[in-house]
């Protein structure tokens, strides 16, 4: 049976937001809200494209390391790598995959390591030809 396009790991839930709320004081809102926001909001190919390549060679460092006790500890997956739901949807749609409607931008999830790959490839192919018609 072939791997699962990816993985959902964490959908929007007000629980967590309760629990988060309840461990720091009410910050958790204010402390996490730029980093929420960077992963939420879409990016052009060149963005796109460097967090992709990023997150692809951390889980290629997570390969490196499979069989140490550190990926279990951390939760790091050899196979696929991890993206908010933006980030999914549109690498997703780079490799010709209409996203589920179920994908929420705020979600978290793991998207396979090959697929993440072949997208790298189509954004660096689709700026080399934005910069060779410039």
């Amino acid at each position: 049976m072939p791997a699962a396009l990816f993985k959902i790991l964490e959908g929007p839930s007000s629980a967590n937001d309760g629990i988060s709320n309840a461990v720091s004081v009410g910050l958790a809102p204010i402390i996490s809200a730029a980093s929420k926001a960077a992963d939420v909001f879409a990016h052009d190919y060149e963005g796109l494209l460097q967090i992709l390549r990023f997150l692809n060679q951390t889980a290629k460092a997570a390969h490196r390391r499979s069989g140490w006790i550190f990926n279990k500890f951390s939760g790091e997956d050899t196979n696929y790598t991890p993206v908010s739901g933006t980030y999914l949807r549109q690498a997703l749609a780079v490799v010709g995959i209409e996203a589920p409607e179920f994908i929420v931008a705020s979600g978290k999830y793991s998207l396979r390591l090959d697929l993440s790959e072949e997208a790298v490839l189509i954004l660096f192919k689709t700026r080399d030809n934005l910069k060779a018609d410039a």
